[in-house]
């Protein structure tokens, strides 16, 4: 017995040893902290849900590539727009480095990858990412009719605010809140909502929940250890709430008869995406309930939490207002509804638009991507079936990127003439809030559309100011850590110019 046990122990002595003597002669791996750190980091971002601002402190002692390593689990830290770029979409590397790592959220909640966001980058993917763009049909007439749909429900918001007129508070946040919603439910039915309260309602709690459950910490922890959701505690808490919601969801669009009712008429983009799923052997199911998730969680959450972020930034830069509306004025008019043929010769509030992309960086982390072999990346080796993390907190706050990062300067986004920055200047390059690549963002010139349309159809009319409110905190580093920031709450006066 004994001899058994020595001769054990020698073979697993020379094996490390031969290992090490191995992984001394390969590419180093990229910098990062030791196995000690690296479990304490991970036990902090499993408490605090922080992981933006600890990317942020460990970017600026490793650079634009770091590493975490706990046991077998490699996680690399992408920290600026450059490599980015580099690693997601040249020739060299996009074709091994766009598939997704497992995660719980696509295995319980989008039926083991069968959506747009979290599958792997197959064929399969390729052909749903065709049939979502031909549904949205953001191009040609497309347009037009998204922008009437946008007044429609802007006026709408606009009466509301205007019975606020010379009040002391107004929630603007809960005003954002349900016309993004019922123009979502237009985009996806081509119906005006009849019954409101029940859409947003499921809707934003929906998004809730899922920005709760794929927070980077929750999502790392039941990836990690997926039976939590059947034990008592936050986890299966979290988790039965949002299968329940998501039935809700499901029970709003795709019962018998709003599929019936959507099929004759045919338009909004869930009648083109199931009448294209349809005729199609391999897209079941399983597959709409995904894909209608995806869009719902991009299309409300993200530019939700964008608009309120910008109008939180209003409130604090009065004088900012003023400059976007003296524009508005000298442009489009005072009566005038703004349109997106206006965009151009906007560019005071363009630059306003991407300083505020910028200045909350309210998207921290892009979904992560996974490598499907090793590849090394500028003298750095990546193992294979590491997790990628698009550090997008890091692109937008870095002090090696940016001026004067911590203050709110949309000057930083024009050209000695006030004219908005090409969009191939090396310092808008830096900034790449959508995503890159084959994962880019498939809804990007939706939710650009969106604000830039918000913002003047408002500003051209209502002056906003935090009169006796109290406001949210200016730093969006100290709003609530989930997957997406936004602000807490977003109360003003509102008056009529």
């Amino acid at each position: 017995m004994g001899l058994i046990l020595i001769s054990s122990v020698v073979l697993l002595v020379t094996f490390l040893i031969i290992k090490w003597f191995k992984d001394q002669q390969k590419t180093p791996l990229p910098p990062g902290p030791g196995l000690l750190e690296c479990l304490k980091i991970t036990w902090h971002m499993m408490r605090k849900n922080d992981t933006h601002l600890i990317g942020e402190e460990l970017s600026r002692r490793y650079g634009d590539i770091f590493i975490i390593r706990i046991l077998s689990v490699n996680t690399v830290f992408l920290n600026s727009s450059r490599i980015m770029r580099k690693v997601f979409s040249t020739s060299q590397y996009r074709d091994v480095t766009n598939d997704r790592p497992p995660t719980f959220f696509s295995e319980y909640i989008f039926y083991g990858g069968k959506d747009l966001t979290l599958r792997n980058n197959d064929d399969l993917l390729v052909k749903i990412r065709h049939i979502i763009h031909r549904s949205m049909k953001m191009y040609g007439d497309g347009v037009k009719v998204f922008e009437d749909m946008v007044n429609s429900e802007i006026e709408l918001m606009k009466n509301t605010l205007q019975s606020a007129d010379n009040e002391p508070t107004f929630d603007l946040d809960s005003a954002l809140t349900v016309s993004i919603i019922r123009i979502l439910h237009i985009f996806l039915t081509n119906e005006t909502p009849d019954n409101a309260a029940e859409i947003c309602s499921v809707i934003k709690e929906y998004d809730h929940f899922a920005n709760v459950l794929f927070n980077f910490s929750n999502n790392m922890v039941l990836t990690l250890f997926p039976w939590l959701r059947c034990v008592p505690g936050p986890f299966r808490d979290m988790y039965k709430k949002m299968k329940n919601v998501q039935n809700r969801l499901h029970d709003l669009y795709l019962n018998d008869r709003i599929k019936k009712r959507l099929g004759s008429h045919g338009k909004g983009v869930l009648a083109h995406i199931l009448a294209e799923f349809e005729v199609d052997d391999q897209l079941n199911e399983f597959y709409v309930k995904s894909v209608l998730g995806n869009l719902v969680v991009a299309g409300y959450l993200t530019t939700k939490g964008a608009l309120s972020g910008f109008f939180l930034l209003m409130l604090y830069y009065p004088e900012v207002q003023r400059r976007i509306q003296e524009e508005i004025d000298e442009n489009i008019g005072k009566e005038r509804i703004p349109s997106l043929d206006d965009r151009p010769v906007m560019h005071y509030t363009n630059a306003c638009i991407l300083e505020c992309l910028r200045f909350i960086g309210h998207v921290p982390f892009a979904v992560p991507h996974r490598n499907k072999i090793e590849v090394e990346i500028e003298g750095l080796r990546i193992p294979a079936n590491s997790t990628l993390i698009p550090n997008m907190w890091t692109m937008t706050h870095s002090d090696k990127a940016w001026d004067r990062h911590d203050e709110f300067l949309p000057e930083r986004f024009l050209g000695d003439d006030g004219k908005l920055l090409p969009v191939d200047h090396p310092l808008r390059s830096r900034l790449i809030p959508f995503g890159t690549g084959r994962r880019v963002c498939v809804g990007e010139s939706f939710a650009k559309s969106r604000i830039f349309l918000f913002v003047t159809l408002l500003l051209q009319k209502f002056n906003f100011s935090p009169d006796k409110n109290k406001l949210a905190p200016l730093h969006s580093s100290l709003w609530k850590p989930e997957a997406v920031l936004h602000p807490d709450f977003l109360k003003c006066a509102v008056r009529i110019r």
